[in-house]
């Protein structure tokens, strides 16, 4: 899976997740394919991003920085290092956000 702007998107490719307006419509389905009318249509809804099945687009990850988010989640959890608990739940994020990069 992997989110790009819509002027990255192309034909052939699928929706991951459904597009949606900001009031919950929905304007394209998951797992629908994306054609050169639908990427029109999206563009003239003010569609900015798109989730789409893969990693058809090398480097198009839009603010997924796993770098930062590790320093982010140190410093976040600064303050808790004896704590199992929290480290546990640190360790946790870390490798969600390691396997979604």
């Amino acid at each position: 899976m992997q989110k790009i702007p819509l002027d990255q998107a192309s034909s052939g490719m699928v929706l991951a997740m459904d597009v949606m307006t900001p009031d919950g419509k929905v304007l394209a389905s998951e797992g629908t394919p994306i054609d050169d009318a639908m990427l029109r249509r999206l563009a003239l809804a003010g569609v900015a991003k798109l989730v789409v099945q893969g990693k058809p687009v090398p480097g198009a990850d839009m603010g997924y920085d796993v770098l930062a988010r590790s320093k982010r989640l140190d410093y976040l959890f600064r303050a808790h290092q004896e704590d199992r608990f929290m480290m546990t739940l640190k360790n946790m994020l870390s490798k969600h956000f390691m396997e979604r990069a």
